[in-house]
């Protein structure tokens, strides 16, 4: 097994050349950034899973950094006009590939990373391992329904080969990669 740093300095390489937006933490400092991104999207609506203290956390920490209001991911599904941010924590990250990987395990949403205009994942540095195959065996005894690999903006070229970003996700991906 790779040294964390090692990992890490891979991953945030690998993602980033996916065209995802890496921000580097403790989340205080990493804040003010965060919200300039956000802002630069045109982003007003924050939104995370009701059973994320984590992202609830730092979503509602970023709303000073707007302007920003709170939603639900329920609101989003509903039709909402605003530019939305997706917040959740990820089960883990590859730096193989620069993935990050989220599941439905333990009956959590994968909304923020399917409905958003821009996904926020947030990711703990201790969770990022060197190949998909360490990835997927934390899920062997406990198999999630779904499983959601994000590399970066969604992106699909099957439209007169014409590369579109967000049709099918998010346009923008950032990590939020916590120490």
């Amino acid at each position: 097994m790779a040294p964390e740093g090692d990992r890490v300095a891979l991953f945030a390489k690998t993602f980033t050349a996916a065209d995802g937006i890496l921000l580097r933490g403790p989340v205080e400092s990493a804040l003010s950034d965060l919200g300039e991104v956000l802002r630069a999207e045109g982003v007003t609506a924050l939104f995370f899973p009701e059973d994320d203290a984590t992202a609830r956390e730092i979503a509602e920490a970023l709303v000073p950094f707007g302007p920003f209001n709170l939603t639900t991911g329920a609101e989003i599904r509903g039709g909402s006009a605003a530019v939305t941010a997706g917040f959740r924590t990820a089960e883990a990250a590859i730096a193989e590939t620069g993935t990050i990987v989220e599941t439905s395990g333990s009956g959590k949403t994968l909304l923020p990373g399917l409905i958003a205009d821009v996904h926020v994942s947030i990711v703990a540095a201790a969770s990022v391992v060197a190949r998909m195959e360490e990835a997927l065996s934390a899920f062997t005894a406990d198999s999630p329904r779904n499983i959601s690999f994000l590399s970066g903006p969604s992106r699909t070229g099957d439209i007169e080969q014409t590369l579109t970003v967000g049709a099918h996700g998010p346009k923008k991906a950032i990590a939020l990669l916590l120490d």
